[in-house]
């Protein structure tokens, strides 16, 4: 590696910091959502963004946006859900050739279920390791992140509570 590098030592260190922790952080949601709640962390997100979209119903477009998803990935992902009884999919009225997914009464029930134990693993492996002003810092660094980087769609900068 050369000597002389674009970023300083302490922006390198974080970038490296935020990779790993991200990933390792991830996975472990993930596996504790998939052994407690039988959903994946992608269905979770998916099932919070309805649940709190007007009628519990999103454009599939707008839905692929919100989770930050392929529009391709997040048709393979609410096939799976519709499966299993969790969305359904209805056609739009003005527009015959956009989708709607919509959340279920079962993917609400689910969704509610799986909310504990999303919040113990986002408690007991993140939120203990921040302080109040540490966690305002990281939501000012990341939302501007998110604004430089998807400038047109002001919607990511919306924090689920």
């Amino acid at each position: 590696m050369a000597e002389e590098s674009f970023l300083d030592r302490e922006h390198e260190h974080a970038w490296r910091a935020v990779l790993k922790g991200h990933a390792l952080l991830v996975a472990r949601l993930d596996t504790d959502l998939r052994q407690n709640a039988g959903i994946s962390l992608i269905d979770y997100d998916v099932l919070v963004q309805l649940s709190e979209a007007p009628d519990r119903r999103l454009p599939m477009a707008d839905l692929a946006r919100a989770v930050v998803y392929s529009r391709s990935g997040l048709t393979r992902l609410v096939d799976s859900l519709e499966r299993r009884s969790l969305v359904t999919r209805e056609r739009s009225s003005s527009d015959r050739r956009s989708w709607y997914a919509v959340l279920t009464d079962d993917g609400l029930t689910t969704l509610e279920a799986a909310w504990p134990v999303h919040a113990a693993g986002v408690r007991d492996h993140f939120a203990v390791h921040a302080t109040a002003e540490q966690a305002r810092a990281l939501a000012a660094v990341f939302g501007a992140v998110i604004a430089d980087l998807a400038p047109d769609q002001p919607e990511l900068r919306h924090y689920h509570p």
